[in-house]
């Protein structure tokens, strides 16, 4: 990997160049879109995590073999998700598989009666008090490097200053609920938010049941449901990643737009161009996610989840768009070819076009496109499906 992009400087092997450029003057498209994602490099983390990510030590090497551990312990939300870990008792090197839908979820700033502190509630206890939490449930960590990395989580993330803001106003007001707001200075990139103040960070509202803006996060001071943070909130990776982002830097968000002078209303910029141009290496820049490990490997997992989410949202929103009535479900039933089908049980189907990887009607198109070729080259020996892993 020793060729640069032009625009982004990412380096690349020449051989993932565009198909329309030479060796001699190579261009490529899958970093930053040729110059359309600019994003700020993110910042070089503390010396402690960057001597953890890269050391030789017996402690550096602890550290990276129990990353997730770590993350998980330090993290503000949960990872609401089935992650299946049979496929790691065989050989072979470790996997992070998920099953179901993935989402990352917050409580309340203060545990339950009889229930022990987790995730944010840890982060306005005595760090002491903390610690020992911390320890009980992940024992296989070493003592010495997490309070290290506690100290320094609680010095440098920005939303562990935000947690013990909203519980000193949650005991000053005695209010029931805090929205945490995070705001955005107009003279400033619209990508950078301001540490608040406690005066600006929250109102007290006796009564909200959902936050009304993707920036909220609404906080109860005990007990309640569980929430989820949307994956189109900027704090979604921050808030659990926080060994990925020690500063608590802001992730993908809606409102974010592609580099297009040209146009008046410059196109969204979706999440996997976003993710597709932090997963570059650049010279100058220290790769704190590709440092991650096993950490990385969840990272991506969770980033790819919540695209193909968003797009399944966005198929669910917009089915009329798709022309659905052609496939609606009473027709796809009957063309099943079950006779004794029961109309009155069939529901709401959503269609996936063949456009979406993975469904039904891509599989269909593979296929559809792999005997054309049969039909061309007349007789075939034998139809082999490979899987490869590069």
């Amino acid at each position: 990997m020793d060729v640069r992009c032009r625009y982004c400087n990412a380096l690349h092997w020449v051989d993932e160049r565009v198909q329309d450029s030479s060796v001699t003057a190579p261009r490529f498209g899958m970093c930053c879109d040729h110059g359309q994602v600019r994003l700020p490099a993110l910042p070089e983390p503390p010396q402690l995590l960057k001597d953890l990510f890269v050391g030789d030590d017996p402690v550096a090497k602890e550290f990276r073999e129990h990353i997730r551990s770590y993350n998980s312990a330090l993290a503000f939300t949960s990872l609401g998700v089935h992650i299946e870990e049979s496929i790691n008792n065989g050989r072979g090197p470790y996997a992070f598989v998920i099953r179901g839908e993935l989402c990352h979820r917050i409580g309340s700033l203060l545990p339950a009666e009889g229930t022990p502190p987790s995730y944010a509630q840890l982060y306005i206890y005595d760090p002491q008090a903390a610690l020992d939490q911390r320890m009980h449930r992940n024992n296989m960590t070493r003592r010495d490097t997490m309070e290290r990395l506690q100290t320094l989580l609680s010095e440098h993330h920005q939303y562990a200053t935000v947690y013990r803001h909203a519980h000193e106003i949650l005991e000053r007001e005695g209010g029931e609920e805090v929205v945490i707001q995070l705001h955005t200075d107009p003279t400033q990139d619209r990508r950078r938010y301001n540490l608040p103040t406690a005066d600006e960070i929250a109102v007290i509202i006796p009564d909200v049941s959902q936050p009304t803006n993707r920036r909220d996060i609404i906080l109860r001071k005990r007990e309640g449901p569980l929430r989820r943070i949307s994956d189109g909130h900027p704090a979604y990776a921050p808030l659990h990643y926080v060994l990925l982002f020690p500063y608590g830097t802001h992730g993908w968000e809606y409102d974010l737009r592609l580099h297009q002078p040209d146009k008046a209303e410059p196109a969204r910029l979706s999440q996997t161009r976003f993710y597709a141009y932090r997963l570059q290496t650049r010279p100058g820049e220290f790769p704190t996610i590709l440092h991650g490990g096993r950490l990385l490997q969840q990272y991506i997992v969770d980033a790819w989840a919540s695209a193909d989410q968003s797009r399944l949202s966005f198929l669910r929103r917009n089915q009329s768009k798709l022309r659905a009535s052609l496939y609606s479900g009473l027709a796809d039933a009957m063309h099943a070819g079950d006779e004794n089908v029961d109309l009155n049980n069939l529901g709401q189907r959503y269609i996936l076009p063949s456009s979406y990887v993975g469904g039904p009607r891509y599989m269909q198109q593979l296929f559809q496109d792999a005997m054309a070729i049969g039909r061309y080259y007349q007789k075939i020996d034998i139809f082999l499906t490979a899987t490869a892993n590069p």
